[in-house]
């Protein structure tokens, strides 16, 4: 029997014109990426019962666009057979956008995002969340950051020793990888080479832990989260929550021609000169039909948290 995985992804932003024309939204880039890797983990587990498959629909949360919550899987009105939902909703996911999650104090959109995203994690436990970039820098703020912990400080800050953009080496944590033996356990190392644009970071740290520019101090997260992987530059690449919670700062949905084009875009409204789109450019790598990084081994490790393969 064939398992149905329905995707609402919240589209928070627009990616760089170019690439928008090629390959549409976040969304479709997203939608794309895990059907392959479904029809390809389908293939080679051909005694595989329960074949995977996904569907995706788009929601565009600056127009306020969010999924009803009688269409989430596991609500009320679905138990009550209120609201016959052939296709509910089995997971959310937050793309990644240009804004900074510390300024949600000024930004309306993103309070109402805020308050959806507890609002499933607290009320609709069926339901997996995922986020990328600036969507797993959200969730950290949302399910993970306690105002009143005694323990640690949990915030999202801009990157003290600059972004990372292009293909960088994520070392993973143990308990991580041996989660997804499957889709992880053959990398060399437990070493990730996956995309990245991003200039923010998500940080964990014991109150009263000084923080250095040449060094961080260890994370520091509640149970149960686990750090997926660490940077020099980013200590927390992912956060997970087994059975409920996948994030990722980099993106394995995006290829080469994806993230140049972001840079290329990018480039007047940072302000960087020609020498540092260049040196972004050949870190972001050739594009190429063979990728350069593991997002395929990610994009494994998704797929089998969508289908409860952990």
């Amino acid at each position: 029997m064939v398992r149905n995985i329905h995707i609402a992804v919240l589209d928070v932003d627009i990616p760089a014109r170019p690439l928008y024309e090629a390959r549409g939204l976040c969304s479709a880039h997203f939608r794309d990426i895990l059907r392959e890797t479904a029809a390809h983990l389908n293939n080679t587990h051909p005694d595989n019962t329960n074949p995977v498959n996904i569907t995706v629909t788009a929601f565009d949360i600056r127009g306020g666009h969010y999924p009803e919550f009688e269409h989430l899987r596991g609500s009320a009105a679905q138990s009550q057979q209120q609201w016959p939902v052939l296709n509910p909703v089995d997971a959310i996911l937050i793309t990644g956008g240009s804004p900074g999650v510390y300024e949600m104090t000024h930004s309306p959109w993103m309070q109402v995002l805020e308050k959806f995203i507890k609002n499933v994690y607290d009320n609709y436990p069926e339901v997996r969340i995922m986020g990328t970039c600036f969507g797993h820098q959200l969730i950290s703020h949302v399910l993970v950051r306690a105002p009143d912990d005694p323990v640690r400080d949990v915030y999202v800050e801009k990157c003290p020793l600059g972004r990372e953009v292009g293909i960088y080496t994520v070392q993973l944590n143990e308990e991580f990888v041996r989660s997804f033996p499957t889709a992880l356990g053959h990398l060399p190392e437990n070493k990730l080479r996956i995309q990245m644009f991003h200039g923010d970071r998500v940080m964990a740290v014991e109150k009263g832990v000084a923080v250095s520019l040449s060094e961080s101090p260890p994370v520091s997260l509640p149970a149960p989260w686990i750090n997926i992987g660490s940077t020099p530059i980013c200590p927390i690449q992912g956060l997970y929550s087994p059975g409920r919670v996948l994030s990722v700062q980099g993106h394995y949905e995006m290829d080469a021609f994806g993230l140049s084009q972001m840079c290329i875009e990018a480039a007047p409204v940072m302000g960087w000169k020609d020498s540092k789109l260049a040196l972004f450019l050949e870190q972001v790598g050739p594009d190429l039909v063979d990728r350069q990084d593991d997002a395929k081994a990610f994009a494994s490790a998704v797929v089998c948290f969508l289908a409860d393969l952990e």
